[in-house]
């Protein structure tokens, strides 16, 4: 299944951060294979650097390493020149949390225009091969609407829309992607309770069911975390057994979310089971209904 993050707002709605914690949640709650990447660079706060740490950074790009010289883009040349899909991502995908957690880098020069029509050639290709090798695919997706970012919004199963406290970003979105509404679960970022725009009221504003909605409080021990390259130990080490009162607020908020995510997920399965199912019977029916006038 695929599941793209993206906000209409950059940088506020922390939505590389909440992907990350979301991922590594699902990973440990579910033990299903997951595989992050990104359609997008940041020269620093991008999802890389907030799951791995510089030392792990560098240890992986040497030759030898774990990082191949052009990541995700080598991917995209790969499947444009017919290569095998499953090979070229069993190539790239590095293995970050346990055994069930994958991230597809990017190469080592990444140019925007370059990989947006990579992206666009051979997306269909990239993103089988993706479902083929993981059961959930997160995609940490840019908000400005390019074409990997048009594509990805189009192709996956469910939207995860990033949000913040601000009403008038909130605004923003429902004046201006309404036609998003179908698909679309909605995570609070750096949460807040105490402020006026809280969860109940964006809720009751917007007319949001409350099981469409998530949150990932502020926490400033993730915010270490993730300028250190080590959200996920962050988040495997307080899974459990949380060292203080915020961090076990933190951890249970951020199961919540994982678990509103994977039902709507389920639904989504079981909705595209019924469409297929209902498909086959239509067919059976006209085959049997032809074969009858031709006796």
């Amino acid at each position: 299944m695929r599941i793209a993050f993206w906000s209409n707002i950059r940088e506020e709605c922390c939505v590389t951060t909440n992907m990350a914690c979301i991922a590594a949640v699902t990973s440990i709650m579910w033990t299903e294979k997951v595989a992050m990447l990104a359609n997008h660079y940041k020269r620093s706060g991008g999802l890389g650097d907030i799951i791995m740490n510089e030392h792990e950074y560098i240890r992986k790009s040497e030759p030898g390493g774990l990082y191949p010289d052009n990541g995700l883009d080598y991917i995209l040349k790969g499947l444009y020149a017919g290569a095998d899909g499953a090979e070229l991502i069993k190539n790239v995908a590095v293995p970050i949390f346990y055994s069930n957690m994958y991230y597809l880098p990017h190469g080592t020069i990444f140019n925007k225009e370059v990989f947006n029509y990579d992206f666009s050639l051979v997306y269909g290709k990239l993103f089988k091969s993706l479902d083929d090798f993981a059961e959930f695919v997160f995609v940490d997706t840019e908000t400005n609407q390019n074409l990997s970012s048009k594509l990805i919004l189009h192709s996956s199963d469910l939207i995860v829309v990033n949000i913040s406290q601000n009403p008038f970003l909130i605004r923003d979105f429902f004046d201006n992607y309404s036609s998003l509404k179908d698909k679309v679960v909605f995570l609070i970022g750096s949460y807040q309770p105490e402020f006026a725009w809280s969860y109940s009221r964006i809720c009751y504003e917007y007319n949001i069911s409350r099981n469409r909605i998530g949150v990932i409080p502020y926490n400033m021990e993730l915010k270490d975390a993730m300028q250190s390259g080590k959200i996920l130990q962050f988040i495997n080490r307080n899974f459990y057994k949380p060292s203080g009162r915020e961090n076990s607020y933190f951890m249970r908020k951020c199961r919540d979310s994982a678990s509103m995510i994977r039902k709507y997920i389920v639904k989504i399965r079981k909705q595209s089971i019924d469409v297929c199912n209902r498909e086959y019977i239509d067919r059976v029916c006209q085959t049997a209904s032809y074969m009858e006038n031709m006796q």
